[in-house]
């Protein structure tokens, strides 16, 4: 009875110190601060994807469509934010689930050309809603059922190439928020005209003055002081020139005009009979479309928010607040989204990783939804564009510039083509692309092993064949987590390799582990998903003051493992040894002298 209330105690004490910590001045300010960039950006965003999807013969019904995309916004963050295993957490409807909810759109307004418009209008809004519930229940199942290490095998050039695509995407988006021209060999002429290029090249200095600064300085006031800077500046520009605001808006320096009327109608029971349940019934398989690319999109984003923010993720937790996110979208009427791999660096790069950004950026969807749009239309294009440039230069320096030192030849080839893929096919397309290309690389490195085990003498107190050589010595053994690992390692076996690890880690033991041994004499080679699951390994250890040790690792895994930082020189908590035995007296040594 006792152990029960300590650990309720514990619990609520832990709930209370979060909340204590959320609301801090220093992280009120910043989180208050991520919020309202974060949700501006994604009104912003919610408006184009209205436009993608309420185009053509729905045009008409834009003003509504934004409302749908702007409450989706707000429901998925607020939930997302408050439910996700990651603090500072944002969550928004993307691009690829929005572009398979405009097909599905355009196919209902095609077939329903000769119906009324009420009708046609209302068969699309429950599509987009039903598309959001079948979403939401798949992803949330696929949580409950603890489903996401299985569907987290996703070798790493692809995760590498789905974040470099990204950033080619945010740039390239920058140019068309800035000087609405997209960014195309055949639109490089008009690019360089000096009308044009003031515009988007106002916003890419602001990018590069912003990763000169963040790269250079760390405080969380950084990012929101060079914002209100540069729109200040913009203001005193316009003030300086006597440019009236009207002139600005004509010439594109400002957003809007947006569309006039009420914005967010949800659907209500005495529509439903009005809706064409037939018609959607025939396009279950666009739906089920949807829900893959949403797990695809989670999966691969959630995997790019690891690496950038250096923080595990719970998958099956993700998957149950992003599923239960949708829900909530759906019976709104709002259309399907996850996390959102920009805006989550951007919260964490302004040092506003905290549950309360992700709430406070449902203030400006809110404020649009009850006020309208039209504060948004004293926002400065160059801004946006900027903050898009930056966020894909980010991207791009990391993925496509420091990954040629890091990657292997073919693994870095392959997150040029799905870079390339994605943005001249789509996201599915490349992530396809790169799933094949990683099996074909795979079956081409493992026919080369040999696959006839060698024998070896199990005479010797260090034998690779099992752990009893450890009962020779309990003082060491109790001490001490030892791994032979044997074969060729790759994406889909290296996730076991970490999960050993963090299990005998984490385990409660009598004895304080103090060593890992990981022998690798066995071992005929590992590819760059092993690279970064050992990298995993590595932090685990330094986090909870353990050595980690490699054994017999050759030559052409041992520059895998240096390239990717794994091992390094000056690092004195890791150590590499030719054999166990030179292994096990050196830990010895540790374990005598205390150190």
């Amino acid at each position: 009875m006792f152990s029960f209330h300590a650990s309720g105690l514990s619990v609520i004490m832990a709930v209370l110190f979060s909340f204590t910590e959320e609301f801090q001045p220093r992280n009120l300010l910043s989180s208050f601060l991520a919020g309202w960039v974060t949700g501006i950006i994604g009104v912003i965003r919610g408006i184009s994807y209205a436009a993608l999807i309420f185009s053509g013969s729905l045009g008409e019904y834009l003003n509504l469509g934004v409302g749908i995309a702007v409450y989706s916004t707000a429901a998925i963050s607020i939930i997302v934010a408050l439910m996700s295993s990651l603090p500072g957490m944002i969550a928004t409807p993307l691009a690829a689930p929005t572009a398979v909810l405009a097909v599905l759109a355009a196919a209902i307004a095609q077939q329903m050309q000769n119906d009324p418009p009420e009708v046609m209008l209302l068969t699309v809004m429950a599509a987009i809603a039903l598309g959001s519930l079948c979403t939401g229940l798949f992803l949330f199942l696929l949580g409950i059922c603890q489903l996401g290490k299985v569907i987290s095998i996703i070798p790493y050039p692809v995760v590498g190439g789905f974040m470099a695509g990204t950033g080619w995407l945010l740039v390239r988006g920058g140019v068309q928020v800035t000087c609405e021209h997209p960014l195309t060999w055949q639109e490089l002429p008009s690019l360089l005209e000096w009308s044009v290029l003031s515009h988007w090249g106002a916003g890419f200095l602001l990018a590069l003055l912003l990763l000169g600064l963040t790269q250079r300085y760390r405080h969380y006031l950084i990012m929101p002081g060079t914002l209100i800077s540069a729109i200040a500046i913009f203001y005193l520009t316009l003030f300086l020139t006597h440019t009236p605001l009207d002139l600005a808006r004509i010439q594109g320096w400002l957003l809007g005009p947006f569309p006039t009327g009420g914005l967010w109608h949800p659907l209500t029971f005495s529509q439903l009979p009005a809706i064409h349940w037939s018609l959607l019934g025939q396009q279950w398989g666009t739906v089920a479309t949807l829900m893959f690319i949403s797990l695809v999109s989670l999966v691969l984003t959630n995997s790019g928010i690891e690496l950038a923010v250096e923080r595990e993720i719970d998958l099956n937790q993700e998957l149950q607040a992003v599923g239960m996110a949708n829900i909530a979208a759906g019976l709104g009427g709002g259309m399907a989204g996850n996390q959102a791999l920009p805006s989550t660096i951007l919260v964490h790069k302004m040092s506003a990783a905290h549950r309360l950004a992700g709430v406070f950026k449902t203030i400006p969807c809110a404020t649009v939804l009850i006020l309208g749009a039209h504060f948004l239309e004293f926002f400065p294009k160059p801004i946006l564009g900027g903050l898009l440039f930056y966020l894909g230069l980010d991207l791009l320096l990391q993925w496509v510039y420091q990954a040629a030192f890091k990657f292997p030849f073919w693994d870095y080839a392959i997150i040029l083509l799905v870079l390339i893929v994605i943005n001249t096919v789509g996201f599915l397309q490349g992530v396809l692309v790169g799933i094949a290309l990683c099996l074909l690389l795979f079956v081409i490195e493992y026919s080369r092993v040999n696959i006839i085990y060698p024998v070896c003498s199990v005479s010797s107190s260090a034998s690779p064949q099992g752990e009893s050589w450890l009962g020779l010595d309990p003082s060491l053994a109790n001490h001490l987590y030892y791994l032979p690992l044997q074969g060729f390692i790759f994406f889909a076996t290296a996730n076991q390799l970490l999960d050993r690890v963090q299990h005998e880690v984490m385990a409660v033991q009598p004895h304080p582990l103090r060593f890992i041994l990981l022998d690798f004499q066995q071992v005929t080679g590992i590819d760059s998903s092993t690279v970064l699951n050992l990298s995993k390994i590595k932090k685990i250890a330094a986090n909870h003051q353990i050595f980690l040790g490699f054994i017999g690792v050759d030559d052409r895994v041992q520059r895998l493992l240096v390239r990717g930082q794994v091992l390094e020189e000056n690092n004195s908590r890791i150590k590499h040894f030719s054999r166990v035995e030179s292994a096990l007296i050196w830990c010895r040594g540790q374990l005598i002298s205390g150190g």
